[in-house]
């Protein structure tokens, strides 16, 4: 599954681990990964913005379009990047030129660990001497002041080998399969190779790359933001279809994805400095403005996730939801389940919006995502006064 719905932080900046355990450990892990951004998601944090709202660079979502692919099959990817620090939908703003990386070539790992792969990436990066590399390894793409407008601006493709599966020996319990990883990063500068450290200890080693200003100066999370994927290939050549997100409502009424035909909401006259400060308080000043409901449309999707069972033996579908996103204003709830393992379909996954005091055209972004990889991105347009 993706790791990309996330801020970088401090000053080493690290990915997050991920490996396939077994079927059972996986969906509890998913499970309680959830409940814990549900818990951030909702925490108070005064001086802090909610992970909904946009105001740095953010990679909202890698969509692959085959999360289970099959050996030989060439799969894409495509990245959706909003820079809230300075976005060209915002006229009071300066669009940062942004550059983009992916890196791929990395298969079957030993242990599935994502961080033996930093090693060929150094690699990789190391060794162009005035050339690039094949792009199925390392592809650049630059977006000076243009960020990414459509789920699709920015994409990569690889091809997965034929043996991935194979030459892998089959597990005594489980599924046999094999893994492709694939590293990406953006940065609103530049991208610049860095010796790979090694803490030793147990502890997982720097990304081999960082993001440096035009004077050489690091840049930190606000502004570089790298993340990676897993695309899975079985040997019963088991499928996964991504998540699909039929619309975005604003009051049961369909949003457009046009911004000339944005619909008109109310300011709320409360400034940013205000609501971070009262993020505690029983009492929020946008009490006394109006709330608007924001629904992305996600039908009954869930599919069933293979080898997967209750405790009573009966087949489990996968766990799916939803994560809303806007430039400004504030969501009730910046993440939401839309499919339990066991219970189904659940109805009520919209959040409730404030819209900013700043007047101006203004995105709402949703993001569908299943618990195996797949996701869908649809963004649409709403105008305050």
């Amino acid at each position: 599954m993706s790791r990309t719905d996330r801020r970088t932080a401090g000053p080493r900046t690290r990915l997050p681990q991920s490996v396939e355990p077994s079927r059972s450990h996986r969906l509890r892990y998913v499970l309680a990964a959830f409940a814990l951004a549900m818990l951030v998601a909702t925490s108070c944090a005064p001086g802090f913005d909610p992970p909904s709202k946009l105001d740095t660079l953010r990679i909202l979502a890698v969509t692959i379009d085959t999360p289970y692919a099959l050996p030989g099959d060439d799969v894409t990817l495509r990245m959706t990047v909003f820079d809230g620090a300075g976005h060209p939908d915002d006229p009071d703003s300066v669009p940062r030129s942004l550059q983009i990386i992916w890196l791929g070539g990395c298969f079957d790992p030993e242990g599935d660990l994502y961080y033996l792969c930093f090693t060929q990436i150094a690699e990789l990066m190391g060794s162009f001497d005035g050339g690039m590399p094949p792009e199925d390894l390392v592809k650049f793409d630059a977006a000076p002041g243009s960020l990414s407008g459509t789920p699709d601006a920015h994409e990569f493709t690889f091809t997965m080998p034929n043996d991935i599966v194979s030459r892998r020996p089959k597990p005594p319990v489980g599924p046999h399969y094999g893994i492709a990883y694939v590293f990406f990063a953006a940065c609103a500068g530049q991208i610049v190779p860095v010796e790979l450290t090694s803490p030793g200890g147990g502890q997982v080693p720097d990304f081999p790359l960082e993001c440096h200003d035009i004077a050489g100066n690091k840049l930190g999370s606000e502004s570089f933001v790298i993340g990676y994927t897993q695309v899975y290939a079985f040997a019963d050549e088991r499928a996964n279809a991504n998540p699909p997100i039929e619309a975005i409502t604003l009051d049961g009424v369909e949003l457009p994805d046009d911004p000339a035909d944005a619909p008109v909401v109310e300011s709320c006259p409360v400034t940013e400095d205000d609501r971070r400060a009262a993020a505690c308080a029983s009492d929020q000043p946008v009490d006394d403005c109006r709330q608007y409901v924001i629904n992305a449309t996600i039908g009954d999707v869930a599919e069933l996730d293979p080898g997967a069972v209750d405790i009573d033996g009966n087949p489990m579908r996968e766990v799916v939801w939803v994560s809303y996103f806007a430039k400004g204003g504030d969501m009730s709830m910046a993440l939401s389940l839309v499919s339990d393992a066991t219970e189904g379909y659940l109805n009520d996954h919209d959040t409730d919006w404030v819209p900013p005091a700043e007047p101006g055209t203004y995105a709402i972004w949703a993001v569908a995502r299943d618990q195996r990889g797949g996701s869908s991105v649809v963004r649409r347009y709403v105008r305050v006064e």
